[in-house]
């Protein structure tokens, strides 16, 4: 079933205006077909009762969490072309809880302010559709875009990572690292840009807490 978010409270609730036309105009849903909707994290079950005005009926709750338990947060800078929505819709499917865009030192892409807006719009948009997709019950924060000396160790979460490609030996200690962590734990991971970071920039994250992987 396709999952819309609803803004408000079990009983008084609204849709987007954009998502009643993807039900009306894209999907052409019927009277009677059932829907999946997320109100404040939590999954319902709910019917189509009319169409234009559109309105729906809840039926009963979806108890089945999608969520992973850690609270993740992706730094992520800045890269070419499209990849960047490819990994945002995937680190979205994953079950990041936030992401954030950084300017980075090697960055080739740069946003001017005139494109931040947009930008942000639109990767937005990437993130409620895969939220849709993966079935998740709460939509992930990106909110903007930082420069990487911005960073700082008030942001940081319980257990924070930095990926650096110059980082020597094998992946035995990312593995301990990671099989440390606890449920209850909040996780960053930073990964830098085609040109990776620069000796400065990973000196500076492992000063406020990043350990390389």
């Amino acid at each position: 079933m396709q999952r819309y978010f609803l803004h408000g409270n079990l009983t008084n609730y609204f849709f987007e205006q954009e998502d009643i036309f993807h039900i009306q105009k894209v999907m052409k849903m019927r009277v009677g077909e059932h829907i999946e909707v997320v109100i404040n994290s939590k999954a319902y079950e709910a019917k189509i009762e009319t169409v234009n005005p559109f309105s729906i009926s809840i039926i009963n709750e979806i108890t089945f969490d999608s969520e992973i338990e850690n609270h993740v947060t992706l730094y992520y800078c800045l890269v070419k072309g499209d990849k960047l929505d490819f990994v945002i819709q995937k680190a979205v499917e994953l079950g990041v809880k936030e992401i954030v865009l950084v300017q980075s030192k090697y960055c080739v892409t740069k946003y001017d302010k005139k494109e931040i807006k947009k930008k942000i719009e639109r990767f937005c948009g990437i993130i409620k559709s895969a939220c849709r997709q993966s079935h998740r019950l709460s939509i992930p924060n990106l909110s903007k875009i930082i420069n990487i000396n911005d960073i700082t160790k008030e942001m940081l979460n319980d257990i924070n990572f930095i990926a650096y490609e110059k980082e020597a030996g094998g992946t035995q200690n990312t593995k301990k690292y990671f099989e440390s962590i606890s449920s209850k734990q909040s996780v960053s991971l930073l990964v830098g840009p085609e040109g990776g970071f620069s000796e400065e920039e990973v000196e500076k994250m492992n000063n406020i807490g990043f350990i390389n992987v």
